[in-house]
């Protein structure tokens, strides 16, 4: 490697360690606070029941080009009979439904999500899921293998997998790389770039083989800021959306779940000699005769205490029949589903677009559906983190090198004449009438179309989702789910946020603070990879 690109690589590491530390945010102006947001009526919206292409056959979207997936992972779609779905608005909320479901579950467990920290809420759930498996259910969870390196939650790994608990993602003494890299004369390289393709998806499903079935999905992973247990710290205090179904959508998130552990099985086996399950068979096979290891924690008496008082909260669950449709996106396979369903949405909206999402990365594609809605007489409002409530601040920084050009569109005369805009807001965590922060970042996935459709999901709206990380979304249809959405981002959302000006726009694309235009910079050598 020469000099140079060490020095690229060791700047570039030290600007993210620095935007990862505790920014305090300056206090919004009055001209920046304005009125309170609030949700206005939106007139001229069509009741038709004409065919949206989100709902389309599977032959109208794009399939993998591997003859393995092709275009029979596009899942059916589900009428709204069939299902019901209820919104979780924010991460506390979806803590005590996650809690009780599992608590309720008589058969089958699984949980995917990126990140499972062994923190107060974690350990919480990974005791209720050792008594449910010694009960006899079949309990399995996916995570990360990145994202998970915790001394702490690694040892919670190991506690859950003593007990009999499937942990695909985990390895103990951090042996994850023997799934992750190519084994010389067992496992050759077909995908060189196979260990930057990441598991994002986030599954919550209790007994989803019968007809009682249940989950949640959305943006949570699960620790102590997506759940929103301190609320002292700001910065660990984080927004989020999830929801919570019931139908016959949850078979189709038994199947992702599914292919996704049997990839797991299928890597390992591919290893031979290094395949680890064999070694944990003979592990527990030990600890069954001879005692499992006692774990300790370090955790907060009074975190540990608000993890319990949570998880006894009754949510409001006010569920509606939906009209809906789960997506699973495996870049690995050539899938863009997700995209694809976006894309679809947004050209088919009529008024409005209100778009949620926690990294922004614009692609070409979307900037120009956008654009495109703009002229035709929609109003677009999007929301993303600053850079000082990004946890990932470069990541900020190079999307908003994009807002110019999304703005652009403002001062086209056929979207004057149509009386199509576009907004771009950016979260700050410090609500209009608040004198400080009082949350971090904006987690959450979501996007509402004509108050009439949704899509809630794991999706962002950057290179990695779109190329490299696995996601899912449900897409469902109900004036009133999508309605009571787009409420939640009027009056909350866009409380805590900021517009963004022609002005601002003109500044994050040529920066005058030199540190700040080092960062944006070199974050952009990285930009497909953020």
């Amino acid at each position: 490697m020469k000099s140079y690109q060490r020095f690229l690589i060791v700047f570039t590491v030290v600007a993210a360690l620095l935007g990862c530390m505790h920014k305090k945010v300056a206090p919004p102006t009055a001209q920046q606070l304005g009125n309170k947001p609030s949700m206005s009526p939106l007139q001229g919206l069509s009741k038709s029941s004409r065919s949206v292409p989100v709902f389309g056959p599977p032959q109208e979207f794009a399939g993998s080009p591997s003859g393995e997936a092709g275009q029979r992972n596009v899942f059916d779609v589900h009428g709204p009979n069939s299902n019901r779905i209820a919104l979780l608005k924010n991460g506390d909320e979806s803590f005590a439904a996650r809690v009780q479901l599992l608590e309720g579950a008589q058969k089958s467990i699984r949980i995917q999500a990126l990140i499972f920290s062994g923190d107060e809420a974690g350990l919480h759930i990974a005791e209720i899921l050792k008594k449910k498996k010694a009960d006899g259910l079949d309990v399995r969870v996916i995570v990360d293998a990145a994202a998970n390196l915790g001394w702490q939650t690694q040892w919670m790994y190991f506690d859950l997998k003593q007990h009999g608990i499937e942990v695909q993602g985990y390895e103990s003494l951090y042996l994850e790389w023997i799934n992750e890299v190519p084994i010389p004369f067992l496992s050759p390289a077909k995908d060189p770039e196979a260990p930057n393709h990441r598991y994002h998806e986030k599954l919550w499903i209790i007994d989803g083989e019968t007809d009682q079935g249940e989950a949640v999905a959305g943006g949570l992973n699960i620790a102590n800021e997506y759940f929103r247990v301190d609320s002292s710290d700001p910065g660990h205090f984080w927004r989020d959306q999830d929801v919570i179904v019931k139908g016959s959508i949850v078979a189709d998130m038994v199947t992702a779940f599914d292919r996704n552990f049997d990839h797991f099985l299928e890597i390992k086996e591919s290893r031979g000699g290094l395949n680890t399950d064999t070694y944990w068979q003979a592990t527990r096979e030990f600890l069954d005769k001879f005692g499992k290891l006692t774990v300790s924690y370090t955790t907060r008496a009074d975190l540990v205490e608000r993890v319990k008082s949570m998880a006894r909260m009754k949510p409001a669950l006010n569920y509606e029949d939906a009209r809906s449709r789960f997506f699973h996106n495996r870049p690995r396979l050539g899938e863009s589903y997700i995209q694809q369903a976006y894309r679809k949405l947004i050209d088919n909206a009529e008024r409005e677009i209100i778009i949620c999402n926690a990294y922004l990365i614009p692609s070409a594609d979307f900037i120009e559906a956008l654009r495109d809605a703009v002229i035709r007489g929609v109003r677009v409002i999007v929301l993303t983190n600053s850079a000082e409530t990004n946890d990932l601040p470069e990541l900020t920084m190079v999307g908003r090198s994009y807002y110019k050009k999304i703005l652009a569109v403002n001062e086209n005369a056929a979207a004057k004449k149509s009386g199509g805009d576009v907004q771009i807001w950016e979260w700050y965590g410090w609500r209009y009438d608040q004198a400080h922060q009082t949350e971090g970042t904006i987690h959450a996935k979501y996007a509402v179309f004509d108050r009439r459709y949704s899509l809630v999901g794991s999706y962002n709206l950057d290179p990695r989702s779109e190329k490299l990380n696995s996601e899912t979304a449900v897409v469902f249809e109900s004036d009133i789910l999508s309605a009571g959405l787009a409420e939640i981002f009027y009056e909350n959302d866009l409380a805590y946020s900021r517009r963004v000006t022609p002005e601002d726009a003109n500044e994050f694309n040529e920066p005058t603070d030199i540190l700040y235009r080092l960062r944006k910079e070199f974050g952009g050598l990285f930009e497909p990879l953020l």
